[in-house]
This record gives C-alpha cells, sequence and structure tokens, in this order.
C-alpha cells in the first residue's frame, strides 16, 4: 500500500471504537509487507486492515498500523508484550496503542501512569478508588493522591473533590483516558 495523505490528521482513528482498535506498530523491517504483518497479528483476534507506511518509491518507512476488527484483538496484542517482545520478520518491534495526531499537545503520545479522577464525593477512601479499578479494569493500582486545599490559618485543611490514580500498566492508561 502506498502513504496515502491523511488530512484530517487523525490517523483514520475517528471515534472511540476505532481508538481501542488500532495499534502503531514501529520498527519494522523493510521486508515486512501487509501479509504476513497480518499473519503474525492474526494470532491475537481478527485483523480487519494493516496498513504498512510507504515513500513514493515503494519502500517501507518502517512503520505502520494494524486495526482489530474488535477492541479485544488489539487488547490481547498489548496484553502479549507484557510477556515478551514482538517479533516479526526476525527483528523486535514496538506496538502500542495508535494516537490521533489532530491533537496539536506535543506531549499527547507521552506515556503516563497517571489518571486525573474529579467529581468525587469527599468521604470516598482510597480502598474504594483502588477496588474500583481492581473490580472493574483489572488494573494494579499503585497509588491514590488525594488533594487537599492549601492552608488558610485558623481553618481545616479539607480535602478536594478530585485525586490521581496511579496504575502500573501505561496501556491501560492510554485505553481508559481515550
Amino acid at each position: 500500500m502506498l502513504d496515502v495523505k491523511d488530512d484530517d490528521h487523525t490517523n483514520g482513528v475517528e471515534d472511540l471504537e476505532d481508538k481501542l482498535r488500532k495499534l502503531f506498530v514501529g520498527g519494522l523491517s523493510e521486508t515486512t509487507t501487509e501479509d504476513n504483518g497480518r499473519q503474525y497479528f492474526s494470532q491475537f483476534g481478527e485483523v480487519e486492515n494493516i496498513n504498512i507506511l510507504r515513500y513514493d518509491d515503494g519502500k517501507s518507512r518502517r512503520f505502520g498500523f494494524v486495526t482489530y476488527a474488535t477492541d479485544d484483538g488489539a487488547k490481547r496484542c498489548l496484553e502479549e508484550k507484557k510477556l515478551a517482545t514482538h517479533n516479526l520478520d526476525e527483528k523486535e518491534i514496538e506496538v502500542k496503542r495508535a494516537m490521533p495526531r489532530g491533537n496539536r499537545d506535543r506531549n499527547a503520545s507521552l506515556k503516563t501512569h497517571k489518571i486525573f479522577v474529579g467529581g468525587l464525593d469527599t468521604d470516598v477512601d482510597e480502598e474504594t478508588i483502588k477496588s474500583y479499578f481492581e473490580d472493574n479494569f483489572a488494573a494494579v493500582v499503585t497509588k491514590v493522591d488525594f488533594i487537599k486545599e492549601k492552608k488558610q490559618e485558623g481553618k481545616e485543611q479539607k480535602r478536594r473533590r478530585f485525586c490521581f490514580v496511579t496504575l502500573d500498566d501505561t496501556d491501560l492508561v492510554d485505553e481508559l483516558c481515550v
């Protein structure tokens, strides 16, 4: 496939479902084709589309995108990298969730372990937050930071109605924040 201009700068990621199904694949061999890429990535789920980007002369740019038919395939592929590195055509490759280019914040694609959680009742405790993420997302919560109001003389320092939750899995953070 030839490189196609993406006029809206979203890397083809249009809605939430697409965001969860589409992965960036980097560090590909020059010899990797859509066919052997599809064969490799199909072990994690049905591949809807694979696009290896190429220069005008047809030479591989050594990266591309894999879109699974369901988000479960993408999840399995991301989970695999926790167990072992992805290798295709005798080359270790990088696999991560595709991030839309439309976001002009240059830090948008940086990996983070923290999630902002707002609108909390002041009586919600750390254990409630931890169990919510563990039970609903199989997350490992490493830290919960509740934020307190600035100290003012003569006033009790109250907890604010939000916190930051630190998870051990950046891919899960990406999924939750998409």
